[in-house]
């Protein structure tokens, strides 16, 4: 049973104008560089507008325009310059944005406790979605700033410069530029409503193909194939609804800022009328004003683009906020290392903690329910000495996996866990190797060699006696490269009962204080798995706790606790001149 997702942050709680200032900020040089780059581009044609004024001035006159048309032609060819160094900055600094979010993220799921762990809040097929989709609406919300403010910046500049031939007609610029503002204004909230739901729809799409995918031999098997496609098609539908109206709101926004270049350049015509017949407006200003006029056009769809990527990175924000830490949304934008240019240093691995002897185990009143079905564990209390070797056992759904979990911090939970009677105060930070090990039902494999799978990075001082251990090395034989055989994706090429040995492996690598185990029969025959828990117990390996309903395992038991309906039924320990295979109560708690 998978954690209980984190809430959906409060709108109140997402600070878009913070937020983009942080993403922007993030890399100061390159932001700064866009700013200057983008603002540049856009006053640039304020100097050839006026270079145009005085070309059509000076043809009335019959004087010569040739300096003025090559002036011209350097202003563009260095705002075309401009350009190209803009982009070449400015993709610099989205890639930096892009990359602090989903690292930050990264790291929030991938952390071993403290304040900044999360839980994966749906399927990892929608978390890939919100690291590719929802990144990109965060950065692109910081990037309208560049184009809407420098957009702004020259429609200042040029209204100052045509209100000192005609006010009437700089005014009349700026009709456009209130009706697409207001106009945009009105439609944001139903654009955020529909990227919303568009996202959600989207969630469910990913969300069911991930399990498709993941399920395909049970469809085929079953012969029944029809039946997800027959889902998918509602998933679809849905999708496509909430697609249209989403894509309709911002295209309708899009065009009506986009119309009106021609608006603004018929506009400017009219309110020149007047100037025209009284003869107090020239051929050059009239020039000019067109000039101006056409590139005022473009200000109102970077203003409309400003006001609904702010709508559309809300809801991204919020998206993001849920990969993170409860409460905790101000660490997406966490200032932390990350590899992009060539002078960075890769962020480096949190270290492992000091490993500390383990004598003395005690769980007191530990708590773990899932809101949405009630189910879990309630009020477990038992000790563990050091050493010693305990099996938890229960019926199906009588909280055994959840207790294993919460133990080591991998459920949120609420109680007491003393080790060496000392309170734990951050379980999730402290049950992890030397200290301790999960070894979960189903074990977790990557598309890399065997090797890499057990160590996962760390030293592989010990690999061959942990082979040996887990009986991996007659096995070896037949694998092509050794323990340098790639696994395949989820470790398709192992069977099931060596997938399970190499999680295991991997579990006693840095030989932990205390091994935690999530029935080790889910995937062994009994030969192996009984051969496996001798090795075990021969070499003293470390202290255990883990699951299990075969007998042979029970036997071997220092205690057996028995779970039914979340809570202990019975704990069954064993007297210190017993035998192990003669297991016989001796205390029951209820």
């Amino acid at each position: 049973m998978s954690a209980p997702p984190t809430p959906l942050p409060p709108r109140e709680s997402i600070r878009p104008f913070l937020f983009g200032w942080r993403t922007g900020t993030f890399r100061k040089g390159l932001w700064l560089a866009s700013w200057v780059g983008w603002t540049a581009y856009f006053l640039l044609p304020l100097l050839s507008g006026w270079l145009l004024k005085l070309v059509f001035d000076a043809l009335a006159t019959d004087e010569s325009i040739t300096g003025l048309l090559v002036s011209i032609g350097v202003v563009e060819v260095v705002r075309w310059i401009v350009f190209a160094a803009s982009i070449w900055v400015v993709v610099r600094w989205w890639v930096a944005g892009l990359t602090l979010m989903r690292t930050n993220m990264l790291h929030a799921q991938t952390v071993s406790g403290g304040p900044r762990a999360a839980t994966l809040p749906s399927s990892p097929s929608e978390a890939i979605s919100r690291f590719h989709q929802d990144t990109r609406d965060g950065v692109l919300w910081a990037d309208s700033w560049l184009d809407g403010l420098a957009a702004l910046s020259y429609a200042v500049g040029a209204l100052i410069i045509m209100s000192t031939i005609s006010r009437s007609a700089a005014l009349v610029v700026l009709l456009p530029l209130a009706f697409v503002t207001l106009v945009t204004r009105y439609l944001t909230p139903r654009l955020y409503a529909a990227r919303a739901a568009d996202r959600k729809a989207t969630s469910e799409v990913t969300n069911f193909l991930g399990e498709t995918f993941a399920g395909l031999l049970a469809f085929r098997l079953a012969g029944r194939e029809e039946a997800a496609l027959t889902r998918l098609d509602q998933h679809m539908e849905v999708r496509r609804r909430t697609a249209v109206r989403d894509t309709v709101l911002q295209q309708t926004i899009d065009g009506i800022s986009s119309s009106t270049t021609d608006v603004t350049i018929g506009l400017t015509l009219l309110a020149l009328v007047p100037a025209v017949r009284s003869g107090d407006f020239t051929v050059g200003d009239l020039a000019l004003f067109v000039a101006y006029a056409i590139e005022l056009g473009t200000v109102p769809r970077f203003m409309a683009r400003l006001i609904s990527a702010r709508e559309q990175a809300i809801v991204s924000y919020g998206r993001m906020g849920e990969l993170v830490a409860d409460g905790r949304i101000d660490d997406v934008f966490a200032d932390c290392d990350v590899t992009i240019e060539p002078h960075d240093v890769m962020r480096v691995r949190e270290p492992d903690p000091d490993r500390t002897a383990l004598e003395h185990l005690r769980v007191q009143d530990l708590t773990a329910v899932y809101p949405s079905t009630a189910a879990g564990i309630r009020n477990i209390s038992f000790e563990v000495p050091a050493g010693s070797f305990t099996v938890v056992t229960g019926g199906v759904g009588s909280g055994k996996s959840t207790l294993l979990r919460a133990i080591v911090g991998l459920e949120p939970s609420t109680g007491q866990i003393e080790w060496n009677d000392r309170p734990v105060a951050d379980v999730g930070a402290w049950f992890v190797p030397p200290n301790a090990a999960h070894l979960p039902q189903i074990p977790r494999l990557f598309s890399e060699s065997l090797a890499e799978n057990i160590a996962l990075g760390r030293d592989r001082s010990r690999l061959d006696a942990v082979l040996e251990q887990t009986t991996l090395k007659q096995d070896l034989d037949e694998m092509p490269d050794g323990t340098g055989t790639t696994v395949g994706s989820r470790g398709l090429r192992l069977s099931g009962g060596q997938a399970q040995r190499v999680a295991t492996a991997r579990s006693l690598l840095t030989q932990p204080e205390l091994l935690v185990v999530d029935d080790l029969s889910s995937a062994l025959d009994v030969a192996t798995e009984r051969d496996l828990w001798a090795r075990l117990r021969d070499e003293g390996t470390s202290t255990v706790i883990a699951v299990s309903h075969r007998q042979f395992v029970i036997d071997q038991a220092d205690q057996v606790i028995t779970l039914e309906d979340g809570r202990i039924a019975s704990i069954t320990r064993r007297k210190p001149d017993q035998p192990a295979a003669m297991l016989a109560p001796d205390e029951q708690v209820h």
